[in-house]
């Protein structure tokens, strides 16, 4: 990675270009696709500016600050470049396992080949009782639900544990 360092109107010395080559190291540990850097500390009256570019493979990153101190100044801005940086990797990972995640299965391949889910059949006797007395039978149960016919209209009825907590009922409607 190549940093160029340049000042507008204030004389950078080599120890705070080494200084500002540590920092801007560090931040390239965490993306270490960056081509190249370019700082450019300025001087204004009384403000220090450092304004800093860092060019990746795929994107540009740069940030400013200003302070009192040229130092200050600095370290405000290659915070603010290493979040960026942070963050353009945390979305770049994220993205790569939400895109995993929606991805379709692979399709089955064999004899089985569009046979769709495995479904396994059940048969079972729809005993006629009141919803009050399935009610009671689903207290008694482990299970989910319950099938059953309804005494009163002869229909079969599922009852099903609700996520609350609280019990539904499927009727059917002719």
């Amino acid at each position: 990675m190549q940093v160029i360092i340049s000042g507008r109107g204030v004389m950078l010395t080599p120890g705070f270009k080494a200084l500002i080559e540590r920092k801007v190291t560090k931040v390239a540990r965490v993306l270490p696709k960056i081509l190249d850097a370019r700082v450019v500390c300025a001087a204004e009256k009384f403000r220090r500016t450092a304004r800093f570019t860092l060019r990746a493979r795929r994107r540009t990153f740069s940030s400013e600050a200003t302070a009192g101190d040229l130092v200050a100044a600095v370290d405000d801005a290659l915070e603010a470049l290493g979040r960026q940086v942070r963050e353009d990797k945390d979305r770049r990972q994220h993205r790569g396992r939400a895109g995993q995640a929606r991805l379709p299965s692979r399709p089955p391949t064999g004899p089985d080949a569009g046979a769709g889910p495995d479904l396994v059949p059940r048969r079972l006797v729809a005993k006629p009782m009141s919803v009050e007395e399935a009610v009671m039978q689903l207290g008694l149960r482990d299970g989910q639900f319950l099938v059953f016919r309804n005494a009163e209209t002869s229909d079969v009825n599922v009852l099903y544990r609700r996520r609350n907590g609280g019990l539904g009922l499927i009727e059917p409607v002719a």
